[in-house]
């Protein structure tokens, strides 16, 4: 454990948020790109990015947070990380959405604060399922 302003932070929650914003760059650049310069409904460009973004972050976190073994029941895994990733999606559209149509921020920082509001919805179910090792 690293202690960081009186919090403790496991090195593979650190390893896990810096996962996270490479992948947070890659969601919001495809976003961004698709919505503006081809005219896609933003919620299509954010779903189309999520995909794109998971499979990085399955990568990344199966090899770097996680260490874990990537031909050690990969397809099994996969699904797994997919499902709490669905399950973070729909939450964040849920936001993304709020924000956006409701509250009335443009839907990049709609989607920035999405992300930062599901971020342990994400982190706890990649830890405790995903990646648990069997005992």
């Amino acid at each position: 454990m690293i202690k960081i302003l009186n919090f403790h932070v496991t090195e593979e929650f650190i390893k896990f948020v810096a996962v996270g914003v490479v992948n947070t760059v890659i969601n919001l650049f495809v976003l961004y790109i698709l919505t503006e310069f081809f005219s896609v409904w933003y919620i299509l460009s954010s779903l189309l990015a999520f995909l794109l973004a998971v499979t990085n972050s399955f990568i990344m976190n199966t090899i770097w947070t996680f260490k874990s073994n990537i031909k050690h029941k990969t397809a099994i895994r996969y699904t797994k990380f997919f499902i709490v990733s669905i399950i973070t999606a729909l939450f964040n559209l849920l936001f993304l959405y709020v924000f956006t149509e409701f509250v009335g921020l443009w839907y990049m920082l709609s989607q920035l604060i999405a992300i930062a509001l599901t971020l342990m919805i994400n982190f706890v179910g990649n830890k405790f399922w995903t990646y648990k090792e069997k005992e």
